[in-house]
């Protein structure tokens, strides 16, 4: 009977992706002079796994690019071959050829990209002068022969199931010759240690690819009591290691156990069951049995989430009607009413909870992609860059994660460009020659702060304002800095002399402000001169559901998102001033804020034109505070966003729309959108 494999690519394109992204971090942060032998042997195993999965797939290309990185990498751990730069970008390079094969496979279209990759790692495959020590010939050996020890333990077989056991026997017998064989007592413990001598013309690899399928991941271990020809290291150094490199190779299982796309079951014996001696004071069964864990976790479509999100974003609104209908009866007649509908409530807040939680992914899966950006952007730029990373476990929306990259790359991007100096420029400055790039992620409530930061020159003031006036801005000597910082933000804004492959053509930030801010997002500047510019953005947690005010403007609703108001007030007649030729604005504990007349803007009809008869909604938007004038406020809830591209069409000034509890369509406010035009109209006007 066939068996299709393709219904699990899906999770193979997963996971491989994810030991590829797991190896580039490892060959990043690795240091040649004193790499640690774990970090090495994780490099191995990152490669292991791609190969054996690949090979199991048929994804044969990607199986002999991967061998010859796993050749590689075990001559290193073993001691035949240095850890050099030279290796290290080899790999590198490599991972990229992988990325593209995977992603080949995945579209259905092929990649012939290995063939430089491969070359590179086969010339790196160079033999060393001295490898282990020639084994002594037994004179029993026949030529072409090899007497093996093995020692393993039986995968998944309860010792004294005799049928099972015969079977391995069997297995050991079609291998080659049984010379011994030390099996363990009747009544033997789950785990217990078998022993065989073995005479075979077999290679180890042969061997061992044989014996996986019935020995525990990891507790198979071969000596050669006699030299094999073909693979065992011998007097010339390591016979079959170069061979291995330009070959595809035999799946065979690694030295840790890893088996590749299999994940090992949980061992069945006891982790303390006793073991000989010689593994470093502890047991082989309780060193496997620490090793594996159980898998609590399952792999999910994400349309399944996607579904069951908007079935809960519908019970928050049927929740909302049910209160509102509910707040016009009597609580005392009604009391069972009111009480199930509270609870409802309670349950409907903590279902949603749960629910969002699902989407709700570490941002490290977009760090991820940083440090190898910076490593190979510092390297052509001439300059010395080290990247830190902090709080890479905040979760967020994966919604977010997937349109948060490409604005933080342009951040990241405009550091090394821009802001890092070269070294010759920062020693002169008295600083370190190398730079310094941080990248941070924390939550703040409801919404995340994810900053880019460095430890250059900072962004200069004078040069912005200079480039304004050349655009034609109206700007002055006696703006804040805040507002100076904001400039950048205008289209085809740019203080690049010249235009390169990185910077110079204008495009690039005002793209990062429009990307976050169509995620609901404010993004903000903080700089000092000769010390460094730090951006921050802050995000919602998620886009489906959050948290607004709601408004009213004659016969109309408007939904302000809670993260950007600051607070709210009714002004009085000396509060109202005119300043700067902009004829009406309010002051707020000496601080004069621009207004913005959503009855006006909106043009609605029957609405309040008297400030001092309706409310001023102080808001800030990208460091910029104002104030919407608005006739009342209705309340504060949980609304649900409806896109209004999918369902209607882009609106300008609009985010979105909610369905109340009252089954009226209310519309959410574009602050970031509604602030850039008021801002034009200032400048204008000034």
């Amino acid at each position: 009977m066939s068996f299709d494999l393709s219904q699990f690519h899906a999770v193979f394109f997963e996971e491989a992706a994810e030991h590829l992204t797991a190896l580039e971090a490892i060959l990043l942060r690795i240091d040649p002079a004193r790499a640690a032998p774990d970090d090495v042997a994780e490099i191995f195993r990152c490669a292991h796994s791609i190969k054996g999965a690949s090979a199991t797939f048929g994804f044969d290309d990607m199986a002999a690019l991967t061998h010859g990185m796993e050749s590689l990498l075990d001559a290193v751990r073993k001691g035949w071959l240095p850890l050099d730069r030279g290796r290290i970008d080899a790999c590198l390079a490599a991972g990229d050829v992988l990325r593209r094969q995977l992603a080949g496979h995945r579209d259905g279209v092929a990649s012939d990209a290995a063939a430089a990759a491969r070359v590179s790692l086969e010339a790196l495959c160079v033999e060393p002068e001295s490898a282990l020590a020639p084994v002594p010939e037994l004179a029993s050996a026949e030529a072409g022969e090899c007497v093996l020890d093995l020692e393993f333990v039986v995968a998944r077989v309860v010792a004294g199931s005799d049928v099972l056991i015969d079977n391995l026997v069997d297995e050991l017998a079609g291998l080659g010759e049984l010379l011994a064989v030390e099996r363990p007592p009747a009544g033997a413990a789950a785990g217990a240690v078998w022993q065989v001598r073995l005479r075979t013309g077999r290679t180890v690899s042969e061997v061992r690819a044989v014996m996986a399928l019935v020995t525990e991941p990891g507790e198979l271990r071969i000596e050669a009591v006699a030299p094999v020809q073909t693979s065992m290291p011998g007097a010339g150094g390591a016979p079959g290691f170069a061979a291995d490199c330009a070959s595809g190779g035999a799946a065979e299982e690694a030295e840790d156990g890893s088996w590749g796309f299999f994940v090992p079951l949980p061992p069945l014996r006891d982790p303390a069951a006793a073991a000989p001696a010689g593994n470093g004071g502890e047991g082989r069964a309780a060193a496997v049995a620490r090793g594996h864990t159980g898998d609590n976790s399952i792999r999910v479509n994400v349309d399944k989430v996607d579904h069951m999100i908007n079935l809960v974003g519908e019970l928050v609104i049927t929740q909302s009607i049910l209160q509102a209908a509910a707040s016009e009866v009597d609580p005392v007649l009604f009391e069972r009413l009111m009480s199930g509908i509270a609870q409802l409530q309670r349950n409907t807040r903590a279902l949603q909870d749960s629910v969002m939680s699902i989407r709700m992914l570490p941002v490290s899966m977009v760090f991820s992609r940083f440090p190898r950006m910076v490593r190979d952007l510092a390297e052509w730029l001439g300059k010395q860059v080290e990247l830190r990373v902090a709080g890479a476990n905040t979760e967020l929306d994966k919604a977010l994660i997937e349109r948060i990259a490409d604005p933080l790359t342009h951040l990241v991007r405009n550091c090394l460009d821009h802001g890092i100096e070269s070294p010759a420029a920062r020693r002169a400055a008295g600083k370190p020659a190398t730079g310094l790039v941080t990248l941070q992620a924390a939550q703040h409530g409801g919404h995340i702060v994810i900053e880019v930061a460095d430890d250059g020159a900072g962004l200069d003031r004078e040069r912005i304002l200079a480039r304004a006036r050349q655009r034609g801005m109206a700007v002055s000597e006696a703006m804040s800095d805040e507002a100076v910082w904001q400039l950048v933000f205008e289209p085809g804004f740019s203080t690049a002399e010249t235009v390169t492959e990185l910077s110079g053509r204008g495009v690039g930030m005002d793209v990062v402000e429009r990307a976050i801010s169509e995620l609901g997002g404010q993004i903000e500047i903080h700089s000092t001169a000769g010390r460094g510019a730090r951006f921050a953005v802050r995000l919602p947690l998620t886009l489906a559901i959050v948290e607004a005010m709601t408004v009213a403007v004659g016969e109309e609703t408007y939904v302000v998102p809670l993260d950007f108001i600051v607070e709210s007030l009714q002004p009085t007649r000396d509060m109202i001033r005119s300043v700067g030729g902009v004829a009406r604005m309010i002051e707020v504990r000496g601080s004069y804020l621009p207004v913005l007349a959503l009855a006006d803007h909106f043009a609605v009809p029957r609405a309040e034109r008297d400030w001092t008869a309706g409310i001023m909604v102080l808001v800030e938007v990208h460091g910029m505070p104002l104030a919407l004038f608005v006739d009342a406020l209705v309340g504060q809830q949980q609304v649900v966003i409806k896109s209004l591209e999918a369902n209607f069409r882009r609106v300008e000034g609009f985010a979105g729309a909610t369905i109340l509890g009252d089954g009226r369509v209310a519309l959410i406010l574009d602050l970031t959108a509604l602030a850039a035009r008021l801002r034009r109209a200032l400048a204008v006007a000034a």
